[in-house]
C-alpha cells in the first residue's frame, strides 16, 4: 500500500506540474488529485520541492514501458539507440522544459537529490544489461568495463538534456542531440 500511495503522489504531482506549472501547484492540489490524506503525503515527501527528484521515477517508468517494446532482432547497440530516441522524444513532448530544468538544477545542489545518478535506477539496469549483452556477443568493446561505458553514455545523455534546457527547448531533442549521443556510443562499438 505504501508503494501505491507514493506512486499516486508522484503521478498526481507530475500531472499537475505539467498542467499548471510547478510554482502554481500546491500540496493541497496534489493531495486532492492523488486522493490521499495530508499525513500520507508527508509520510512520503517532506515537501513539494522533494518531488522534483521523482522525475527520475517518471523516466524509469517510461524506460520500463520501452523495455517491453525492444525488438529482440535488433543488436544491443541498436536497442540502446532506440531507447535514447524514444526517451528524448518523450521528454520533448511530455516534460516541460522548466520542470526538467528545475530537476536538473536540484541535482547540482550540495544537499539536493542525486536521483539521476542513482545506480539503482532502472535506467542504469537496462543500459548495463544491453551493454553487457553487446560485450558478450562481441559488438561492444571489452576494453572498458560495462559500468564505465554506461557511465560515460549516461553523461552524454545528461549533457544533451542540460543543453536543451539551457536553450529553453528551442531546439529539438530528437535530431542533433540523439546523433551526438549515438556518436558517443559508437566509440565503444567494435569494428569488425
Amino acid at each position: 500500500m505504501a508503494r501505491d500511495a507514493r506512486t499516486s503522489i508522484i503521478e498526481a504531482s507530475w500531472s499537475l506540474f505539467k498542467e499548471q506549472g510547478y510554482e502554481k501547484t500546491t500540496i493541497d492540489d496534489i493531495i486532492a488529485k492523488a486522493g490521499i490524506a495530508k499525513g500520507t503525503f508527508y509520510h512520503h515527501f517532506q515537501g513539494k520541492s522533494v518531488l522534483l527528484g521523482t522525475l527520475s521515477d517518471v523516466f524509469d517508468e517510461h524506460y520500463r514501458e520501452l523495455d517491453a517494446t525492444l525488438d529482440p532482432n535488433d543488436s544491443p547497440a541498436e536497442q540502446i539507440r532506440y531507447l535514447n530516441q524514444q526517451m528524448f522524444g518523450y521528454i520533448e513532448q511530455h516534460i516541460p522544459v522548466d520542470l526538467l530544468s528545475a530537476q536538473l538544477a536540484s541535482q547540482l545542489n550540495v544537499r539536493g537529490d542525486r536521483s539521476l545518478v542513482d545506480q539503482d535506477r532502472f535506467y542504469f539496469a537496462i543500459h548495463r544489461r544491453l551493454v553487457a549483452k553487446g560485450q558478450e556477443i562481441g559488438e561492444i568493446t571489452k576494453d572498458y568495463s560495462t559500468h564505465d561505458i554506461v557511465r560515460l553514455y549516461a553523461m552524454a545523455e545528461r549533457s544533451m538534456l542540460y543543453d536543451w534546457c539551457l536553450h529553453q527547448g528551442s531546439q529539438p531533442l530528437v535530431g542533433e542531440p540523439t546523433r551526438i549521443v549515438a556518436a558517443v556510443l559508437s566509440v565503444f562499438i567494435r569494428r569488425i
